[in-house]
């Protein structure tokens, strides 16, 4: 092993840049031992692949975050479970997020972006981290939970100062604790007041409805819907962050976004997915002995998957660490893999190709004004702003 720090998942640096960490994880230290977090860290495609896939041996029952992140949303979140629980109450949601259910979301995604567009359309320096790609997700998934359109502003409000996270920090805030526990409050009344039939047409009703029929617990609702809230919140918001950034440094050009409808390209979404995961790495925990590049782990070894560390591996992309729309980047891993794989990503996607479209159509061009910021997450990257001046057409 080394004698200096190579890698630190919460370090500045990490947070900064953590690319060239990753390079030399692959190529010198494929299996990493980070002591300052006791957590051992995969970085190769094949490795981390084949670790989400095999969720016997690398379990997630035991939380999937690094300290006090470690079983935050509380039970009933399927990030953190095993099946066959987990497998129940993924049913539970699954419905929900069919490619066919996503199709009849598009109107709903499309009028949600112009909505907020009207907003700032017109203005000469538009914040479009603030305004549109953290708002455009959020909405969204709140619309598809069933949450009232008057409390819309409160939950964004409180679910944002939840889930922000000081950088160099592996646990939250007191006041993210309290915040947590004022969400599951409201989240808990929005199902219980569904209960006892005639269940309306949202996530909450089926909620309602998988708690009468004994399928879930009531205070699995916390974790359920918590989850749901932070990936509508962070994953998708830092997805379409990366795609305005690449817009407005002139990384990519608008028409390389246009597909034959005026659509984002689904090859570009998974190229952006590829070289900027929104979320950099989970953690699982080994249920039994296990060797890898021929160190011996013990059971109960915590170890980190570096999912973007992954999809900038060489040995299964060429060129990988650059950006290249037209590549075939479908086989990234920045969704997960396995029984975990995000459940959301159709959504995602929609979000992205949609949303994207809306935009580029209202504000064909743009450039950066000043130095954006990324959120504080050690785990999630993205933008908190992105100031932009909107130039003349």
């Amino acid at each position: 092993m080394p004698t200096d720090p190579v890698y630190d998942p919460v370090s500045p640096e990490s947070h900064e840049n953590p690319y060239p960490a990753y390079e030399r994880l692959r190529d010198e230290f494929p299996l990493y031992y980070v002591e300052a977090h006791d957590v051992w860290a995969l970085s190769r495609y094949a490795d981390v692949k084949q670790g989400l896939r095999d969720w016997d041996l690398f379990s997630s029952a035991q939380g999937v975050e690094l300290g006090t992140y470690v079983q935050f949303f509380g039970p009933g979140s399927i990030q953190e479970l095993d099946p066959p629980h987990h497998d129940v109450l993924r049913k539970v949601l699954a419905p929900r997020f069919l490619n066919r259910r996503i199709k009849e979301y598009e109107g709903m995604v499309r009028s949600s972006a112009r909505e907020l567009i009207r907003e700032f359309q017109g203005e000469t320096e538009v914040d479009l981290a603030r305004q549109f790609t953290q708002k455009l997700p959020i909405l969204t998934i709140f619309r598809i939970l069933g949450i009232p359109e008057s409390d819309i502003p409160w939950t964004m409000q409180t679910g944002l100062e939840m889930l922000n996270r000081p950088p160099g920090e592996s646990g939250p805030s007191p006041r993210a604790h309290e915040l947590r526990s004022e969400l599951v409050d409201y989240m808990v009344d929005q199902v219980q007041g569904r209960r006892g039939g005639d269940y309306p047409d949202d996530v909450f009703g089926d909620i309602a409805q998988a708690i009468d029929a004994g399928i879930m617990q009531v205070h699995e609702i916390q974790g359920l819907t918590l989850l749901l809230i932070a990936a509508g919140m962070e994953t998708t918001t830092s997805l379409m962050g990366t795609i305005v950034h690449s817009l407005a440094t002139g990384q990519v050009r608008r028409e390389e976004l246009r597909d034959i409808h005026g659509d984002l390209p689904a090859g570009a979404i998974d190229e952006f997915l590829r070289f900027d995961a929104p979320a950099q790495w989970l953690s699982r925990v080994t249920t039994r002995e296990t060797e890898i590049h021929g160190v011996t782990l013990p059971v109960g070894s915590r170890v980190l998957m570096i999912f973007a560390s992954a999809n900038r591996d060489p040995r299964e992309f060429d060129n990988a660490d650059r950006l290249i729309l037209t590549r075939d980047g479908s086989r990234n891993l920045a969704f997960g893999e396995g029984v975990h794989f995000c459940l959301g990503m159709p959504l995602a996607r929609l979000e992205a190709r949609a949303g994207m479209a809306e935009l580029i159509s209202a504000m064909p061009d743009f450039g950066l004004a000043g130095q954006p910021h990324r959120y504080p997450s050690h785990v999630i990257r993205g933008y908190e702003n992105l100031l932009v001046t909107v130039r003349a057409s």
